[in-house]
């Protein structure tokens, strides 16, 4: 109960911060100001970033998922981390993938599991890059560095799955220390070649979510913010949106933004602005795709398909 307390005192103090004192005409006008075609050109990346996502399920899986069903798997998922917190939604990967193709669930988690480490891994290299550019002191430069740390010691633990026995041996015995050995053991099935495969495609999704606010801020807005200033709050923004305090991050999102585009000149109306149409363009490809799911084909509510389980 205190902790539902806190976030809801976190999340109203959050939104009276972002909304106390705007002009709200000068907000409609920076909306007004935006290039449509930098708009649309942003939204195009958008869809070739969701490609990406799905394609990277497709790969870890070794073909053994069709691209069509983790395509509608991942698209479902972003529509649902609209609502639910932490990203949360993309555990029906899981839930969709398994009525659709009839996979194993342990081995599904284990694809999960690896897709968020080396999501993490990517993303804490560009925050401890970034702090840098952001803080350039020596606490920045020491918490960019035991970030890096951290990272390293994840990587090595995917690489070497013995090192992962270890660390569940230090889980607490029950469901979670056998839940995590069973996960270990699909992580089993997974090569070499391919997780290093799908750490290149986590580079190239994330280059792609890179490129999206690249395009919008230098295009479709009139900011004239240098590539380094877009990279380091960008990644702020990543960041923080990342935390599981909003759905979606939406708030936090836009809050980053406005912390991060007022270093650089940028009033908070115009950045509130630019912020929201960007959340906006990149919730709209998987909410119109889950429309369409929802209203042509299979969605999470149907029956299940009698389907076997697939060989792993």
């Amino acid at each position: 109960m205190r902790e539902k307390l806190l976030k809801w005192l976190i999340v109203g103090g959050l939104l009276v911060w972002l909304l106390w004192g705007v002009d709200w005409e000068r907000l409609g006008e920076s909306l007004l100001q935006l290039n449509p075609l930098g708009v649309v050109a942003t939204l195009a990346t958008v869809v070739l970033g969701d490609l990406l996502v799905a394609y990277r399920w497709f790969f870890l899986s070794g073909s053994r998922i069709s691209f069509s069903t983790s395509l509608d798997a991942t698209m479902v998922a972003f529509f649902l981390n609209i609502f639910a917190p932490a990203k949360l939604g993309d555990l029906s990967k899981i839930y969709y993938i398994h009525r659709r193709e009839g996979s194993d669930p342990h081995w599904l988690t284990a694809l999960f599991l690896v897709e968020r480490s080396l999501d993490m891994v990517v993303l804490a290299i560009m925050v401890g890059v970034s702090a840098l550019f952001i803080l350039p002191s020596r606490i920045a430069l020491l918490s960019a560095l035991l970030l890096l740390a951290g990272v390293g010691i994840l990587l090595y633990g995917l690489l070497h799955r013995r090192v992962l026995v270890r660390w569940i041996l230090l889980l607490p015995k029950g469901r979670v220390r056998r839940l995590a050995y069973r996960v270990v053991r699909e992580l089993g099935n997974l090569s070499m070649a391919r997780l290093l495969g799908a750490l290149g495609a986590t580079l190239l999704v994330w280059g792609g979510y890179y490129l999206n606010n690249l395009l919008f801020f230098l295009w479709a807005t009139d900011f004239h913010l240098t590539i380094p200033q877009i990279l380091a709050a960008s990644t702020l923004a990543f960041a923080v949106s990342a935390i599981p305090i909003t759905p979606g991050g939406v708030g936090t999102f836009q809050a980053a933004f406005v912390v991060a585009l007022g270093w650089y000149g940028i009033g908070k109306e115009e950045a509130l602005a630019s912020s929201g149409v960007l959340q906006l363009l990149y919730l709209l490809p998987a909410t119109l795709y889950t429309l369409y799911l929802s209203l042509k084909r299979e969605f999470l509510w149907s029956p299940p398909r009698d389907l076997p389980a697939r060989e792993l």
